[in-house]
């Protein structure tokens, strides 16, 4: 069952602990950079000591990513994040540990090749990233 509440872009409408993993795909670069430690701080606060947050980004090192976003009418004012940068504002937000994995290396032309992808999360050219943060 899904639910959905407003937010005002503070306050995640949730008590603490309230949830065992917690996401967000591809919004970060779209929220001004002050906010970003507190959302991040927000996310930790409503996840369980043991849980998850996963935050999913596109990778500015990736030249096709930059075309892709600078020619999308909805992403006119995105501003895009490094990984080390989303990384280093989740452990400001206060979790003990932030892992970063890039993905997406192969276009669709080159889906035979995906399968070796996740020999390559190291490696800074996947069109995405995402940070796996611990509390």
């Amino acid at each position: 069952m899904a639910e959905y509440r407003s937010f005002d872009g503070n306050v995640v409408p949730y008590p603490s602990g309230h949830f065992d993993l917690a996401f967000a795909s591809c919004v970060f670069h779209h929220i001004p950079a002050h906010q970003h430690v507190g959302l991040l701080h927000e996310l930790r606060r409503v996840v369980a000591d043991d849980a998850r947050v996963f935050v999913f980004e596109h990778n500015p090192l990736n030249p096709l990513t930059r075309y892709a976003v600078s020619t999308c009418p909805f992403d006119q004012n995105a501003v895009l994040l490094t990984a080390r940068t989303l990384r280093a504002r989740a452990l400001e937000a206060g979790f003990t540990h932030a892992r970063i994995a890039y993905r997406l290396f192969f276009p669709g032309f080159l889906r035979a090749l995906r399968p070796f992808e996740r020999v390559l999360t190291r490696i800074p050219i996947g069109a995405q990233y995402y940070i796996c943060a611990i509390p």
